[in-house]
Formats: structure tokens, sequence, C-alpha cells
């Protein structure tokens, strides 16, 4: 077939400038391609395995089940295994509009079993797991409690309310979307008792480069075994021990770190030996292959506590309280 000499000539520019590109661009940028290609594909195959559509378009990501959706950012790729395998608790968790709930975006959501409306930068925090916050410790009106990776400010609602005018919540959260969210849930409800602080706890004092994503999975870069979805930032650390000496020493603790929870325990393993303490701890992250809470379990019996494990919220959660009060008091089914 004869070739126009206008789309000859193109070819010939087009050669032209292919083979003055550096050829490590050229490899580098066809690896970036089949690599996308993969995951999209794999994808795609996860999401039918549970009976999903995964589709994309610019800047979203759409997960389909059904007459449900749930759409996130297309930057939060990384995330969709975790919306796939619990899709029904993602997408009954708020209240969407013509059964889609969208989470590409920060945005007001109404949490359909409360009916309260909060700002959220992205994913909401579980209701399963809220509600399992306080298996072991029953907050009580008065009591100094930690939100230790406070995100939006969900949790802290409920534990601010669980405490009434008379007690204290302090709200630990770096990333800077999540606290701007955060102080405005907190004056959305007029959470008076909340002090709200844009500190990361970890195992020591100073800085760290910080994955700040505007998601339920910002967190210290060194405890993330994945590129950030966000930028990457420096942000202000003080360990447990030394909050305790700035705000006083809590009655209970709701930690949820993305991985921090094993240096920010260890670091405070002889602080725990002469305080009393009830954490309830987010352990379903991974660290060298494994779950953080069997790590996490080890390092409360060195620091005299008794601790226990369970993913029965479809998310592993792990409590710790000392031996002296868990020696008074009927010990968890297993």
């Amino acid at each position: 077939m004869r070739v126009p000499n206008r789309l000859r000539l193109n070819r010939s520019r087009f050669a032209a400038a292919f083979d003055r590109l550096p050829r490590g661009k050229v490899l580098d940028s066809l690896n970036g391609i089949v690599r996308k290609s993969v995951r999209i594909l794999r994808l795609q195959a996860m999401c039918l395995k549970h009976g999903a559509i995964y589709r994309a378009s610019t800047g979203v990501i759409e997960i389909r089940k059904g007459m449900r959706c749930i759409r996130l950012s297309s930057k939060h790729v990384d995330f969709v295994p975790d919306m796939v395998k619990y899709f029904d608790e993602y997408a009954a968790t708020v209240v969407g509009a013509n059964g889609v709930v969208d989470y590409s975006r920060p945005g007001l959501h109404r949490y359909a079993a409360s009916g309260l409306e909060f700002e959220l930068s992205s994913f909401p925090e579980e209701q399963t797991v809220i509600d399992d916050h306080f298996y072991w410790y029953t907050p009580a009106p008065g009591d100094l409690l930690f939100d230790v990776g406070a995100y939006c400010g969900v949790s802290t609602y409920h534990l601010s309310k669980s405490v009434g005018d008379r007690g204290r919540v302090i709200a630990f959260e770096p990333d800077p979307l999540n606290f701007r969210l955060l102080v405005r849930n907190c004056q959305r409800h007029s959470l008076a008792n909340v002090t709200a602080l844009q500190v990361a706890i970890a195992g020591s004092s100073g800085k760290a480069l910080f994955n700040g994503e505007g998601t339920l999975g910002s967190g210290i870069s060194r405890n993330i075994d994945r590129a950030s979805a966000g930028d990457t930032i420096d942000v202000e650390t003080i360990t447990l021990e030394e909050a305790c000496r700035r705000y006083g020493v809590p009655q209970f603790i709701k930690m949820d770190v993305e991985g921090a929870e094993i240096e920010v325990i260890q670091a405070a393993r002889n602080f725990l030996r002469q305080h009393s303490i009830h954490f309830t701890l987010d352990t379903n992250h991974h660290a060298n292959g494994a779950l953080t809470a069997s790590r996490v379990e080890q390092l409360f019996a060195d620091s005299g506590y008794e601790s226990h494990s369970s993913d029965k919220s479809g998310f592993m959660t792990t409590w710790a309280r000392p031996l002296a009060v868990s020696n008074n008091q009927p010990r968890l089914p297993q």
C-alpha cells in the first residue's frame, strides 16, 4: 500500500524524535506503562473475584456491586483492595446519594448508624471499629483520654462524649488536611473538652518524615511499605512518655498510627511499668510481613500488661491493660 507523502513525513518526524530520546527514559516509560496495565488487570480480576466491578476514569476510581458504588481518588489506588475486601462496611458506614458513597475528595458525610455529620478527608472511620474501642475499658466522667491518630475526629467525638464536661481528650493528628478537618469537626459538634494537636506520637521526640495523604492511611514514612499517595513532609514527633508529661497520664488511649504502634510501645515500656493506662490499638498493619498485633502483645507483656487481639470486627484490634488491673477483672474470651 502506498503511504501518502504527508503521512510518510509525519512518521519520519516521529521516528526521528523517538531516536533522540535517551534509551533509559524510553525503557522506563514503557516499563511504567506495562506495570500500570498489569496492576489494572489485577485489580479488575480481584474485584470480579469478590463480585465487584472496577472502573477508572480521569482522577476517579469506582468499585461497583449491584446498585452500590464506592468512589475514591485515583491517587488512593493502593486502598482498592481494602475497599473491595470490606465493601459492605465502607458502602454502608455513611449515607450515600443514589447508592454512591463518594470518598474521592474531602466532604461532609452523615454516619448511617448515628446520623452524625462529619467532614472527612477521604474514607470513614469504620463503625465496627469505633464500637470496639471500649471493649475492656469504659471511660468515666472526668477521665483524661488520648486519641492518638485522631484522623478527622469521629472517634474523638465519641471519646469526648464519654468523659463529659469534666473530662478531657487530647487528640493527636499530624496530617495537615486531617488536622484541619479534626478542628472543624470539634467546632461543628462544640467539643469544648478536646485539645487538638498537630503532632505525631512516635518512638522518639523530634522530627520525622510523614506520608501526608489526607486519608486514614497517613503515617510516619519509615513504618509504611508503600509510596505515599500524597506529600512526604516533616512533622513534629513526641514520645508517649513526653506526651504524658505535658498533658497528664490518661486513663485510656485509643491508638491508630499505621504501624508506628510498635516503636511507640517499645519506647514507652519503662514508663508503662510505672503507670496504669488502658489501651485500644489498631494493629491491622503490617511490619516485616506480619500484622503488628503479635509484636505489640510481646511489648505489652514486657511492660507488665495483659493484652488480647481479635479481628472479630473485620480489622485486627489489640486491647491492653496492666496486670494489676486485669487480675481483678474477668479475662476476655479467646
